[in-house]
């Protein structure tokens, strides 16, 4: 899964460029969004690429879960 370039109608004008799938940039739309993200209340976050990888072996299966986020804030306590 990957962010495309989204048009929510929230006042934020950054155009978002997906720096790992270049071929995710070439995807445009518009939403009809809800007031909240019209009225910038929440934060616009972009999924970069997220996925799970899964290798099958003889004995066992390996399940990874990658992501890469950008502007997410990370609460550290």
């Amino acid at each position: 899964m990957s962010s495309g370039n989204i048009n929510d109608h929230n006042p934020s004008k950054k155009a978002y460029q997906n720096t790992f799938i270049k071929k995710a940039n070439s995807f445009t739309t518009d939403i009809d969004s809800e007031e909240d993200i019209r009225k910038g209340k929440l934060k616009k976050t972009f999924v970069n690429i997220a996925g799970y990888l899964i290798e099958k072996s003889k004995w066992h299966v390996d399940i990874a879960y990658v992501e890469s986020v950008s502007n997410m804030q990370i609460l550290i306590t």
